[in-house]
């Protein structure tokens, strides 16, 4: 399962309307690449602290900042940006809230070819807009064989060898009216490194290959209603041929797969003539759902069993 990053440059970024950017200056640099999705508040590394300085994320300057920098010593003051800008490889500088960089702060940064955006968006507001973006753009990427189902909206992901039925199950799930997302090919990114969100390459968007049928159109065959462009992956069903030993019978044990270094839950399912894998894939979704709320059914009930033994053993001993 290969891993990719992506990046964007400082140019791409300026072309993002709702952080309403310009640049003030540095136009010949703006081809500098973004790799990390942390934004970072420089804060005392203007006073030339660098421990534990995030060199390689974009620095943004809010109100404090600047006031910082109009009561410092200029030349100290350029002395140190330059220095915190030579750390690593900061892609960009920018001021929030409309203020105007400093003479000091301009020329340490074109003196790094760093170019210096400016946005009227507050401090708050813009970190929390920019680093949402900088997430969706740059948290890690795989791609894998599989397809992805919103059912009753759990994003279902579906897995197993090929051939083994994967298509057929979720054009079954389609009719019964949940939701296609991908098929054969789900690309699968970390957000914030807490959940998984699965969506389809463009080139495959809305279509799924069936054995027998060939490619079919499953937006023209089933409505707009049917497809989705992203879900969230929250469980993982994995289609097996029959198990001789080794299956849980009782579901107590929860597993679990990790996929980009985050966790989620996992379920076998083996397939045998006769079962309708669509219905348990559904009643798997929904009982998902309730042990997010809480409740486990199937330890409920091994603990009334447990609970039932005891008060027997106790009664025999009496």
């Amino acid at each position: 399962m290969a891993q990719f990053t992506k990046s964007v440059t400082v140019s791409e970024l300026l072309q993002v309307k709702r952080l309403n950017l310009e640049l003030v200056c540095g136009k010949r640099y703006i081809h500098r690449e973004i790799t990390q999705p942390s934004v970072n508040r420089p804060g005392l590394a203007l006073c030339g602290h660098l421990d534990n300085f995030r060199a390689h994320s974009v620095q943004v300057f809010g109100q404090g900042e600047q006031a910082f920098c109009q009561r410092a010593n200029k030349t100290k003051l350029r002395q140190n940006v330059e220095k915190l800008l030579s750390e690593g490889s900061v892609p960009c500088v920018i001021m929030a809230a409309d203020l105007d960089p400093l003479p000091a702060i301009k020329k340490a940064c074109l003196s790094a070819d760093v170019p210096v955006l400016k946005t009227s968006l507050d401090s708050s507001a813009f970190l929390a807009a920019f680093s949402r973006w900088l997430d969706e753009k740059l948290s890690p990427v795989t791609h894998i064989h599989g397809v992805l189902v919103g059912v009753s909206g759990i994003g279902v992901l579906i897995r197993g060898a090929a051939g083994i039925g994967k298509s057929e199950c979720a054009l079954e799930l389609i009719k019964r009216g949940h939701i296609l997302v991908a098929d054969d090919v789900v690309e699968v990114q970390a957000r914030w490194n807490r959940f998984l969100v699965g969506s389809c390459p463009a080139m495959l968007r809305h279509y799924m290959e069936v054995r027998g049928l060939g490619i079919i159109d499953v937006e023209l065959l089933f409505g707009v209603g049917s497809t989705l462009d992203e879900m969230n992956i929250e469980l993982e069903v994995v289609l097996t041929p029959p198990l001789k030993t080794g299956l849980d019978r009782l579901g107590v044990d929860q597993k679990t797969t990790k996929i980009l270094g985050v966790d989620i839950p996992s379920l076998t399912l083996p397939v045998t003539p006769g079962r309708n894998l669509a219905v348990l894939i559904e009643v798997a979704a929904l009982n998902q759902r309730l042990k997010s709320q809480g409740i486990f059914s199937a330890k409920e009930f091994s603990k009334k069993i447990l609970d039932r033994m005891k008060k027997t053993a106790n009664k025999d001993e009496k």
